[in-house]
């Protein structure tokens, strides 16, 4: 029991309020006092009106009217007492502790406070004091509403004394009526009616300024002047239906009628009829007078057809009298007099309203030709035809403009014109019965016309489908010229364009070498399959085929390309397999060159020898050789991009056959003179093999094409404009997929996952190294230093952007060896300790690594490694002299490990002995890193390759990795698949590398 007892009052630590104290407060106690209201009683509080006179001091003349009577209304809270409703104890200031008593509720406190703030708020007027409201200044209309919850809120609304209740009415209106008289004078008698009876004037005072009610006792007019109380007689309040306007309360609150004479009545019913109609509701007094009928002014637009001219004519229209009396649009004689009045105000009014839906139009203007009468009749004419007050009256039959609904046909057709490679590109357009001329619908679309005008009047609108796709295709082929104001032409190379155009036409004429080449090349699948020459010492696999029936097709027909194969799949036996049909097929045919990297030209010399023994292949070593003398007596000249940049003159004195470039992207650079001397090379075709065609940006993959396509892309900065800057700082998916379209015939491209090599696996993965504690240390001292030097040099991204790139490489080499920045530092390389605990196992299990690095200073200090160690190994970099001895140490076995930089063996070596692959320092270009792995990786290779990329933890490896997946994403989106692609690299990308 005790424990019972004490588990009722036992707080869980950490739980809630409890939940009796908490009901204490909100559930009101036993004892607290409460309110009896007795229900027979009646209501407790209500509201008291007191109408009674004022004296008017005023001197008589002064008054509005001689018989004006002043009144005054006033309101305040009453409490009903023992006899009847009292004053004492409430008046406007101490409602609030009749609510804490229990005298008013909440809801009845609030609905007093209301009436009494919006007397005091609106429009700065004084309505009440402390005991009393002034009704008669009560200028808001929202009085009515609050005084009609009176009644549901248990508030009656009294007359003082009497204790009547007030009468609530509703729809009163202000009413002038005209009375004939006995001898042809009027009488205009201003009247209040409420519901079917007039109300007296001289009893009646309005509510609010200029007013929006009114309130008056009912008596007989002779009683109210006898009565000094008024409050015995019931009290009305009256809400008007619709507010006075100033003219009308100042008629009112004369409360006398006007007498016009018989002579003045024609002038009154010509100039101030229609004006006071317009201010206030007339009526007749009896049936034998007639008011005539009063419209409010119009501005009137009269336009008269008049064959292909559209005149127009402004006007006001006035009421005079019983006639309606057409003004100019601008008075002919400013100081003049007029048949009427104007009303300067509406005409403004009427002007802006017009202007606001068509600022451009001129009212001095007076009539409408061809595009201008089109675009009145089209776009105007609708929109004045919305604007109250404004009619618009049409003569002269039916206008002359009509719109053509019959079917558009187009016509696209090619020429040939004076330059190489480019076709002059006609249209024809037809609608109905009218032909249209090349040059104005395509001057009509270039501006951004939404209609063509014929010269009969007739018109078709210009955004039809047909039309708003030919505007994109004419936009699209306006970028491909390198001067947007020649005549329209499209390169024979442009065919994916030429193919929208053919899908848009309902017919296409092409000239002759139009469709034997372009339209061929459109349609791939329809080209004829040639067969592989017998002197061929090679078999193509089925793939192999496709590019050597790709090639074949762009020799004969003069057009060059780009074969960007994945590494390993056999580019260079396409290629010769392609020249030997050319040259089986014309014995006189010139040689063809072969323009490759230094160490990649002996391979190859090797290949034709191995594939395409029938070719007389000349190799040319110095600048001292013959190039015109090779040429003569050659079907193939090799020659290195050295040479030909050395010797460019005796190179382009050649007629070529055709110009390979391997490895082309040795030419990604326009600026370099190794692209100027290919690019003044003469030749019918010229093919680049690369199996990286972009490494970092889209104009090297411009660079390519404008060597091979040369008319796909002529204007490199239109290129920028209209590829290049939309897809690599806005990715826009639209511009890729346009590029990837247009370049698609003159591009072949293949991975190792498109073709059935039957490879086995390469295994990729990263392997992270922790440096070890003096390395760290020295990794972190330098990279704040580098940080604050970047950090100042980011403000100018462009004009630094050497010295960014120094500090950037500086950190890259702290994160393999320390060494590498300070050659008196001690720190042991962390890398290649984590490496020469795997080498000597893998060495003994009989695998065969290679080893990259960016970095030939490390790879040296590897390579006293493995000398340390007593591991036999080869090395090759740029300075390798003897490049084909290295190769064959490695291959032969008698070096089990090849050190080889990233430049020098990103290209031209097969290397399918290897089976491990060390990548040392990642970097942000993931093709250069691609191309190396692909040298074992490839054809011939039998055994799992394992791939590992050894990254530095906490350091700027790390973000190197991140920004290698943006630059892969770059190079697969425009080559391999449609995805949108990250930016280049950029100032963000900094500070990202080096956690700015």
């Amino acid at each position: 029991m005790d424990g019972a007892g004490q588990f009722s009052d036992t707080r869980v630590p950490g739980a809630g309020p409890d939940w009796r104290s908490e009901l204490s407060r909100i559930v009101p106690g036993a004892g607290r006092d409460r309110t009896v209201v007795d229900p027979d009683s009646g209501p407790s509080v209500a509201l008291e009106l007191d109408l009674a006179r004022v004296q008017n001091r005023a001197p008589r003349a002064w008054r509005k009217s001689p018989e004006e009577i002043a009144l005054t209304l006033t309101a305040r809270p009453v409490l009903r007492g023992r006899r009847g409703w009292v004053h004492t104890g409430i008046d406007w200031g101490n409602l609030g502790s009749h609510a804490r008593s229990g005298r008013l509720d909440a809801e009845q406190l609030d609905w007093f406070e209301e009436l009494r703030a919006l007397s005091e708020s609106h429009r700065g007027s004084y309505a009440a004091d402390r005991h009393q409201l002034h009704m008669e200044r009560y200028t808001s209309p929202l009085l009515w509403p609050v005084l009609a919850r009176a009644g549901a809120l248990g508030i009656p609304v009294v007359s003082r004394g009497s204790a009547a209740p007030v009468v609530l009415e509703r729809d009163g209106r202000f009413e002038v009526r005209v009375a004939a008289g006995e001898h042809g004078e009027l009488g205009l008698h201003p009247q209040l009616i409420v519901g079917d009876h007039e109300i007296p004037l001289r009893w009646t005072r309005i509510i609010g300024q200029p007013g929006h009610g009114l309130f008056y006792p009912e008596a007989s007019p002779s009683a109210l002047d006898a009565a000094e109380d008024l409050n015995q007689f019931p009290l009305h309040l009256v809400v008007l239906g619709t507010r006075l306007n100033q003219q009308q309360r100042s008629f009112l609150d004369r409360a006398e009628s006007l007498t016009v004479p018989r002579d003045g009545v024609e002038e009154f019913f010509e100039t101030y009829f229609p004006r006071l109609h317009q201010s206030m509701n007339v009526t007749a007094d009896e049936d034998s007078l007639v008011l005539p009928q009063v419209a409010d002014p119009e501005f009137v637009l009269t336009v008269h057809h008049d064959d292909l001219t559209e005149r127009v004519e402004w006007e006001w229209e006035y009421q005079k009298g019983r006639e309606r009396v057409r003004l100019p649009f601008r008075p002919v004689d400013p100081l003049g007099d007029e048949a009427v009045a104007r009303e300067s105000r509406w005409e403004s009014s009427m002007v802006q309203a017009v202007h606001r839906r068509i600022p451009e139009l001129d009212f001095r203007r007076s009539s409408y030709a061809a595009e201008d009468a089109l675009t009145f009749l089209r776009e105007w004419l609708p929109q004045l035809r919305r604007i109250p007050d404004l009619r618009i009256e049409e003569t002269g039959g039916a206008p002359a403009y009509r719109e053509v609904s019959e079917p558009t046909e187009i016509t696209v057709s090619t020429a040939p014109t004076e330059h190489h490679d480019w076709f002059g590109l006609g249209v024809t357009v037809k609608v109905g019965e009218h032909y249209l001329p090349f040059a104005e619908i395509f001057q009509a679309l270039d501006r951004g016309q939404d209609v063509m005008l014929l010269r009969d009047g007739s018109y078709f609108p210009l955004d039809r489908p047909e039309f708003v796709r030919l505007r994109a295709l004419i936009a699209e082929a306006r970028t491909l010229q390198e001067d947007k104001n020649a005549p329209l032409a499209l390169n024979r190379y442009q065919t994916s364009l030429w193919e929208q155009f053919e899908e848009l036409a309902t017919d296409t004429r092409q000239a002759e070498a139009w469709r034997a080449g372009v339209r061929a090349l459109a349609h791939l699948d329809e080209v004829p399959s040639p067969p592989v020459p017998d002197t061929l010492q090679a078999s193509l696999r089925p793939y192999q085929y496709e590019g050597f029936r790709w090639l074949s097709f762009l020799w004969e027909h003069g057009l060059g390309g780009v074969i960007a194969d994945d590494m390993g799949l056999g580019k260079t036996v396409q290629t010769i397999a392609a020249m030997l049909r050319a040259t089986s097929l014309d014995p006189e045919l010139p040689p063809y060159l072969v323009i490759a990297p230094t160490s990649v030209v002996a391979n190859w010399s090797a290949e034709l020898r191995r594939f395409a023994p029938s070719l007389d292949v000349t190799v040319l070593t110095t600048t001292k050789d013959s190039v015109v003398g090779a040429a003569r007596a050659s079907h193939v000249v090799l020659t290195s991009y050295a040479l030909l940049r050395l010797d460019a003159e005796a190179y382009q004195s050649v007629e070529w056959a055709g110009v390979v470039m391997d490895e082309a992207q040795f030419v990604k650079n326009p600026r370099t003179k190794a692209y100027r001397a290919v690019k003044n090379l003469h030749a019918r075709t010229c093919l680049a093999i690369t199996g990286t065609p972009m490494e970092n940006s889209l104009s090297e993959l411009w660079s390519l094409l404008s060597l091979t396509a040369p008319g796909l892309f002529p204007s490199r900065k239109r290129f920028t404009e209209h590829y290049q800057r939309p897809i690599e700082r806005a990715m826009d998916s639209d511009a890729l997929a346009r590029l990837r379209a247009r370049m698609r015939p003159f591009m072949l491209r293949r991975s190792k996952s498109d073709v059935d090599l039957q490879l086995p696996p390469k295994l990729e993965h990263v392997l992270p190294v922790g440096l070890n504690a003096e390395h760290r240390s020295a990794y972190d001292r330098r990279l704040q230093r580098e940080r604050a030097k970047i950090l100042g040099l980011l403000r100018d991204f462009d004009k630094n952007r050497f010295t960014i790139f120094q500090s950037l490489t500086t950190l890259r080499m702290l994160a393999l060896d320390p060494s590498l920045v300070d050659p008196d530092a001690t720190a042991a390389s962390s890398k290649l300790d984590v490496l020469f605990e795997q080498l000597p196992q893998l060495i003994q299990e009989g695998h065969r690594p290679l080893v990259f690095s960016q970095f030939t200073s490390f790879l040296k200090i590897m390579a006293r490694r493995l000398d340390e160690a007593g591991i036999a190994y080869s090395y090759l970099d740029g300075s390798t002299r003897d490049r084909a001895g290295a190769l064959d140490r490695f291959r032969s076995g008698r070096a089990p490990v090849f050190l080889v930089s990233l430049k020098a063996g990103g290209f031209g070596i097969n290397l399918t002995e290897a089976d491990y692959c060390y990548l040392l320092d990642p970097w942000w270009n993931p093709a250069a890193e691609n191309q190396a792995v692909d040298r074992t990786h490839r054809i011939g290779q039998t055994k799992k390759v394992m791939v590992y990329r050894m990254v530095a933890q906490d350091t700027i490896e790390e973000k190197v990795m991140e920004l290698k997946t943006r630059k892969a994403d770059l190079f697969s989106a425009v080559l391999d698949d449609d995805h949108v692609f990250s930016t280049s690299l950029d100032a963000e990308d900094i500070r990202s590398l080096v956690g700015l």
